[in-house]
């Protein structure tokens, strides 16, 4: 909400990424119209109010990075990782915390004490909103499942409620440095692509389409008959306790697991009427 009855607020709009919201810290910085009198927004639907005026931020890379540098080198580490991820939660109060936070953290005589202000309203909403986000990052490092295609590389889906396809990437750079792997987020249309022995690139606006013609090799498909087979084979009917299973193996990761994988092929040739991706 805004604050002011006798000024003018400009409020910037930023697109719900790490990078539109840099882009706005820089704009509304760069606007020399006071911190008092900027806002952050990063919902585009928001109700217009009374003495505010909007601007809309197209994100800039180049503008984003500067923030992005300037965060690591005088904040440091601890502030850098905490906006990063605090960015990637779902929820419209964040654009405007970052921004507070990063304002209030250059004004101190030590600008990495930041991090440890939690009795500032906005460094403790980024720090929850950090600890949020690295929880659903760290669930999604131990429940993503790769499948081997024809063409050798390593292919994985998720659907996260977060955006931390940023997250994970590192991860899995780490862990399978020597192979050719992709992540695809079907939600934010997002894909982390890598190289064996190279580096992990983000790519935005991919469709799902372009996945649909991938086969899985003849090995891949190997190993899921018997990982099926195995599964079914160690089920015991009468001790079933589905409650618990749903808290060990919430049904958001289903989907993109082998031994559920069945009914979901089922549901997306019904909506898609493509089967070809998910040929078993």
């Amino acid at each position: 909400m805004c604050s002011c009855h006798c000024s003018m607020i400009r409020v910037f709009q930023c697109e719900d990424t790490l990078t539109g919201i840099m882009t706005g810290v820089y704009d509304a910085w760069d606007s020399r119209l006071g911190h008092d009198h900027v806002r952050l927004a990063t919902a585009q639907n928001e109700n217009l109010e009374l003495f505010c005026e909007y601007a809309g931020v197209k994100p800039d890379t180049g503008k984003a990075e500067k923030v992005l540098r300037t965060i690591k080198a005088r904040m440091g580490e601890e502030a850098y990782e905490m906006i990063g991820y605090a960015a990637s939660y779902p929820d419209d109060r964040k654009a405007d915390a970052i921004y507070r936070m990063i304002v209030l953290g250059l004004a101190l005589p030590d600008e990495r004490e930041i991090s440890r202000m939690l009795t500032q309203p906005e460094v403790r909403l980024v720090f929850e909103l950090r600890r949020k986000a690295w929880h659903i990052a760290h669930r999604y490092m131990g429940f993503v499942r790769f499948r081997e295609m024809e063409n050798g590389v390593l292919f994985s889906e998720i659907d996260p409620e977060s955006d931390v396809l940023a997250l994970i990437a590192p991860h899995f750079a780490d862990r399978l440095a020597k192979e050719h792997w992709m992540i695809y987020d079907r939600k934010r249309k997002k894909a982390a692509l890598h190289g064996a022995e190279g580096p992990w690139v983000l790519l935005e606006e991919v469709e799902e389409e372009r996945f649909w013609g991938l086969t899985e090799s003849e090995r891949e498909e190997a190993f899921t008959t018997l990982w099926k087979t195995f599964h079914r084979a160690v089920g015991i009917a009468s001790r079933v306790n589905s409650s618990l299973q749903a808290s060990f193996l919430p049904k958001k990761f289903r989907p993109f697991m082998t031994e559920f994988k069945e009914a979901e092929e089922r549901r997306r040739r019904g909506k898609h009427g493509n089967p070809n991706m998910h040929k078993t």
